[in-house]
């Protein structure tokens, strides 16, 4: 039993690229087996997932219950702020304001990760702190991209209003989500802070699983209501950075 593990995972030690291909002749004088061990072996992977057979050839190949596993391993919340990092702080620079990684925790809000703008105006240091989602852009976000938001959150009219541009009526809010959704990005006038709008997006995995929302926010002088759709641009560029290093494929348009 041991030694069939170990000759699985060691077959799955062989691929370092994701195209890659061996055929049975080949992973059986890798593994060191005859044939019909290393078919077996690859056969058993295949119904499970873990490799897939090359259409029209005789190869095997990693297969996405592989790829799945790995994308885990890649999302927690660690991983996903040492690999957004960098493009965080590219975005931070390039907009001049105020950046935020943020994820859904027990229906709050959270800022796990920030990156600031060179100016001194900025937002203070958002990390660790919790909103409830209705308030935010990242936080609309979330919500756009769960299943029955309203219903799992039980969230009821009135909604907490933190300003008078904060929405408090469920019904808006569902109308704003089927935007967020349609468009792929929310923003906030006011909506947190008096004076300080924000824009988000999201942030997908392998598999289209939403994995965290990354946002940027500033005062309305520097980030008025006519400077967020390049602002959203800019944000989508770096989410998109961010999906492709965790292994997301991303989508061609034709």
């Amino acid at each position: 039993m041991l030694q069939t593990v170990d000759r699985a995972l060691r077959l799955l030690l062989l691929f370092d690229d994701i195209e890659q291909e061996y055929r049975v002749g080949e992973i059986a004088n890798a593994l060191g087996t005859d044939k019909s061990v290393a078919s077996r072996l690859s056969a058993t992977l295949a119904k499970r997932g873990f490799l897939e057979r090359v259409p029209g050839g005789e190869g095997f190949r990693l297969g996405p219950e592989l790829v799945r596993l790995g994308m885990l391993a890649m999302a927690s919340s660690h991983n996903i702020i040492e690999v957004a990092r960098g493009p965080m702080e590219s975005l931070a620079e390039g907009t001049g304001e105020t950046v935020n990684l943020a994820q859904l925790q027990d229906g709050k809000t959270v800022n796990i990760a920030q990156a600031d703008g060179p100016h001194l105006v900025g937002l203070g240091d958002w990390a660790g702190w919790k909103t409830e989602p209705h308030t935010t852009a990242n936080g609309k976000v979330l919500l756009a991209f769960m299943e029955d938001p309203i219903e799992t959150l039980h969230l009821e009219d009135p909604l907490e209003a933190v300003t008078e541009n904060t929405i408090t009526s469920v019904d808006q809010l569902r109308l704003e989500l089927e935007r967020i959704r349609s468009e792929g990005a929310a923003f906030t006038i006011g909506e947190l802070e008096p004076g300080f709008n924000g824009v988000a997006v999201p942030i997908f995995d392998a598999s289209e699983r939403l994995l965290a929302v990354l946002s940027v926010s500033g005062p309305e002088y520097r980030m008025p209501p006519e400077r967020l759709p390049e602002v959203i641009a800019r944000t989508k560029e770096a989410a998109e950075e961010i999906s492709a290093r965790l292994g997301r494929m991303l989508q061609q348009v034709p």
